[in-house]
């Protein structure tokens, strides 16, 4: 049988809130850029083996990654739940494009 693993994408780790970069390191939350941020929501969109910490405050002690870590929690639990509607809606699209310049 094939053991399933999974890539953390945000994590807890010494107190501190942390998010694996474009680059594939771990960096903290609050220095997050826009492309770091987009590379979470395309791996939360594709990757199958996505993972993350779950929030815990009490596990944080920084009031900024308590508040940074929470929100892109909740958005990329989102994002990640709803992963099939996103993959569908992507290829009707594409669908609808293909369609009518093939006709």
């Amino acid at each position: 049988m094939k053991e399933i693993v999974y890539m953390k994408h945000l994590k807890i780790e010494n107190n501190k809130g942390l998010f694996l970069d474009v680059n594939s390191a771990w960096a903290e939350v609050n220095k997050m850029s826009k492309e770091d941020l987009y590379h979470l929501v395309n791996a939360a969109i594709s990757d199958d083996d996505y993972e993350m910490d779950p929030y815990d405050e009490n596990k944080l002690q920084n009031p900024a990654h308590k508040t940074i870590y929470s929100h892109i929690y909740r958005q990329l639990m989102d994002i990640h739940s709803r992963r099939d509607e996103f993959i569908e809606e992507q290829q009707s699209l594409y669908k609808e494009a293909y369609d009518k310049y093939c006709i």
